[in-house]
C-alpha cells in the first residue's frame, strides 16, 4: 500500500526567507531616504547664502528679493512660487525663473520690459511696447523716453502693472518702440543740435507724428513705420546745415517731404 505524501503547504519558511528580509531592506531603505531627507532639510550647510541674477539691471531689486530667501533651506524653498512672487512683485519683469545652484545659491533668470514711451498723469508713467505700466517718475524729472500725448481722454488714469490696449495705443507703442531701435542712429544725425525725440503725438489715430526738440514734427502716419524712420537719419543729415529752417518732415509718401519756413529775402 503507497504511502501518502505529505502536503507541505506551511507559509512561514517562505515568509521567513522572502518576505522578511524584503521588508527589513524597504524598511531599511526607508529610514536612509528619511534620513538624508532630514539632513538636507535642515543642514546649515544647504542654508541659502547667495542669490545672483541674470537679467536684472537694477541691483535695488535683487536686495529686496534677498531678504525673502537668505538663510531658507534651499530644498524647502519653493522656487516657482519665489518666481512667480517676485514676477507679481515687480511687473516691470515678464518672465522670471529661479535655478537652485548646491549647495547654498540661488539664481534669478529674469527678462525685463523696457519702456518706450512715458505717459504725463498725476506722475509720469513708463510703459513698455505691450502696454504694461512698468514704473513711476515723479513730473520733476525729465522724461528719458518720449511722452505719449493725445491719449488723455482715453486713458485718464494708470496703474503700476496693469497692461492697456486699443488700436491707437498699439500703433503708438510701435513708433515708440521702432523710435527706440533708432534712437542712436537719429542722434548721431543730429550731432551738433540739442535735437532729440521728445514726444509721439496720437491725437489723430490716422496721423502719428513725433517731434524732434519742441517744434520740428516727423509726420509717420499709422503704417510702415520701420521703413519710414528708417529714412529719417539720412534726411536729417542732408538738411543738417537748415534744421532751424524745417518746420516739418513728411515721411508719408514715397518721396519724404522736407518742408521749410518762408524766409522773405532781403
Amino acid at each position: 500500500m503507497a504511502k501518502k505524501k505529505k502536503n507541505n503547504n506551511n507559509p512561514w519558511p517562505f515568509f521567513l526567507l522572502v518576505i522578511l528580509p524584503l521588508a527589513a531592506i524597504i524598511l531599511s531603505s526607508l529610514a536612509i531616504v528619511r534620513g538624508i531627507q532630514n539632513y538636507v532639510t535642515t543642514s546649515h550647510y544647504f542654508k541659502v547664502r547667495e542669490l545672483r541674477a541674470e537679467g536684472i539691471s537694477d541691483q535695488r531689486y535683487l536686495e529686496m528679493i534677498k531678504n525673502d530667501v537668505v538663510g531658507a533651506n534651499i530644498f524647502r524653498l519653493d522656487a516657482g512660487a519665489l518666481a512667480e512672487r517676485t514676477r507679481r512683485r515687480f511687473p516691470h519683469f515678464y518672465s522670471v525663473v529661479v535655478r537652485r545652484v548646491l549647495p547654498s545659491q540661488l539664481l534669478i533668470v529674469a527678462k525685463e520690459r523696457r519702456p518706450v514711451v512715458w505717459l504725463k498723469r498725476d506722475v509720469y508713467y513708463m510703459m513698455d511696447a505691450s502696454g504694461v505700466v512698468v514704473g513711476t517718475a515723479p513730473l520733476s524729472e525729465t522724461p528719458a523716453l518720449p511722452l505719449l500725448t493725445g491719449m488723455d481722454a482715453k486713458f485718464p488714469k494708470f496703474k503700476v502693472g496693469v497692461s492697456y490696449a486699443s488700436s491707437i495705443l498699439h500703433k503708438s507703442l510701435l513708433l515708440g518702440k521702432i523710435l527706440k531701435v533708432r534712437d542712436a542712429e537719429i542722434r548721431q544725425a543730429l550731432a551738433g543740435t540739442s535735437l532729440t525725440v521728445t514726444r509721439i503725438d496720437a491725437s489723430n489715430p490716422e496721423e502719428l507724428s513725433f517731434y524732434l526738440g519742441a517744434e520740428l514734427e516727423v509726420k509717420a502716419g499709422d503704417r510702415n513705420f520701420d521703413a519710414r524712420i528708417a529714412l529719417l537719419p539720412a534726411i536729417l543729415r542732408t538738411v543738417s546745415g537748415d534744421i532751424s529752417r524745417i518746420t516739418y518732415i513728411d515721411l508719408r509718401p514715397k518721396e519724404p517731404v522736407v518742408a521749410t519756413k518762408d524766409i522773405p529775402q532781403r
